[in-house]
């Protein structure tokens, strides 16, 4: 009698435990219809050798369930395979290579891939990774033709005229070294090639040193900056830490403010501010408008000493909860004249007496401006406690050491005479760093 394929299948199965008995071997079948080979794309057909291969090398994830190969179940970094599978990053929390080939020195599995995110002590501390604010100043330093840029002509501060009053202002200082600013700044200060101070320094520093409120009037470009940042950083290091604010808050605390009135100026006194607390552990942020604010709030969540911002953007950043001034100790205002000439003063007092800023005589604010019309006058009776007057130069006018020429010149004749101008400098021995200013973009691709 013919057998169908049914018999022959039964007859398989009634033959297989004995089979196996006789092997000693325990079998495990199916009574499922044998399965037809799967189809295998044209690209992938071929590569069954290189398929065992990457298998014994550790190169191919095992199966759902199945246990790690010996290269994959290393700890990331050390022997694993050659570039380190992909997967073995996410299973190791390393930083897996993924790519199949000789190893890069200095990468591989270390690293701390996504399984271990944000899990240095610490948290957005990343102080040892500052960078070096002189790196760009000093790859860019240029000798011209071997002639020495002296920079600021101190002998002629001497003869600028400095007036103070108020009760027991404190002796101006000649050098940098009479202070006690601390080691760390003052090495900043010496690789900021500070030799001597200036006239607004040799007094406002010893003031604000003291602790004792100030009004300055000095011209623009006679040292302001510095007067002002080198007591906030040597204050804010030789003051007790604070509390550390809990790292699931988005509010920042900042213990100094120093507020201007443009953009640029905020920009300019953030990178001196840098440089003077660089490797301090004083961080210093900025915030201004007509920038995006994203990544601003980034920068403050990090942490922040010392906030740099212009009273528009900080009036936001108020409102949205993500600075808070409870905290503030030194407060700065920085061109105040200029400020309340663009209108910023109803922003300014609603900053300082309006929010959640300490009160005068709990904060030391010092209050810099060009001009002391009546406006400054009203600002600093309400905004400064005991405070001590400066008044370094002739008030409200521009500074000496300035030459201002005009020359008129027709249009299809400036980058010529530009350039004579330039090299005629040059051979006078007075060739240095020039500044130049233009209402086309195509003139200057020009020259």
């Amino acid at each position: 009698m013919r057998s169908s394929w049914a018999d022959s299948v039964a007859n398989a199965e009634e033959s297989a435990p004995a089979t196996a008995a006789a092997n000693g071997s325990v079998a495990t079948h199916s009574t499922s219809r044998p399965t037809r080979s799967s189809y295998v794309p044209p690209h992938l057909r071929g590569r069954s050798a290189g398929a065992a291969v990457e298998a014994q090398a550790g190169l191919v994830a095992p199966a759902q369930g199945g246990p790690l190969p010996l290269a994959a179940a290393q700890p990331s970094g050390q022997g694993a395979a050659v570039g380190g599978p992909r997967w073995a990053g996410i299973v190791n929390g390393g930083g897996g290579g993924g790519s199949i080939g000789a190893p890069r020195q200095g990468h591989g599995g270390g690293g701390g891939g996504r399984g271990a995110w944000n899990s240095r002590p610490g948290g957005w501390d990343r102080r040892d990774r500052e960078p070096d604010p002189f790196a760009k100043a000093e790859a860019e330093e240029i000798d011209f033709d071997g002639q020495e840029n002296t920079g600021i002509n101190f002998d002629a501060y001497e003869d600028i005229p400095v007036e103070t009053s108020g009760h027991d202002v404190p002796a101006p200082v000649n050098t940098f070294a009479e202070i006690d600013l601390g080691d760390a700044l003052n090495d900043n200060i010496r690789r900021c090639k500070y030799v001597k101070p200036t006239p607004v320094q040799r007094y406002a520093i010893p003031i604000s040193i003291a602790g004792r409120d100030l009004m300055a009037c000095a011209q623009t470009g006679s040292g302001k900056t510095a007067a002002f940042c080198f007591p906030i950083i040597s204050g804010i290091l030789k003051s007790p830490k604070p509390h550390q604010r809990s790292r699931s808050t988005r509010t920042a605390c900042p213990l100094a403010l120093i507020l201007s009135p443009t953009r640029e100026l905020s920009v300019q006194i953030h990178e001196e501010a840098r440089k003077f607390a660089y490797q301090t552990g004083v961080r210093v942020v900025v915030a201004y408008g007509g920038a995006p604010i994203t990544n601003q709030l980034r920068e403050l969540e990090r942490g922040v000493e010392i906030l740099v911002a212009t009273p528009g953007r900080l009036m936001d950043l108020l409102e949205r909860a993500r600075v808070s001034l409870q905290m503030i100790k030194y407060l700065a205002l920085d061109e105040a004249d200029r400020m309340l000439d663009m209108g910023f003063e109803p922003q300014i007092r609603k900053i300082v007496e309006g929010m959640d800023m300490p009160q005068r005589g709990e904060r030391q604010t010092m209050l810099f401006s060009a001009t002391f019309p009546k406006e400054i006058q009203r600002m600093a009776a309400d905004f400064l406690a005991d405070y001590i007057f400066l008044a370094v130069g002739r008030v409200g006018s521009s500074t000496d050491l300035i030459v201002q020429r005009v020359e008129f010149v027709l249009d299809s004749d400036k980058r010529s005479y530009l350039m004579d101008l330039l090299h005629a400098q040059k051979a006078n021995g007075t060739h240095g760093k020039v500044l130049y200013f233009s209402g086309f973009v195509m003139f200057l691709s020009r020259t």
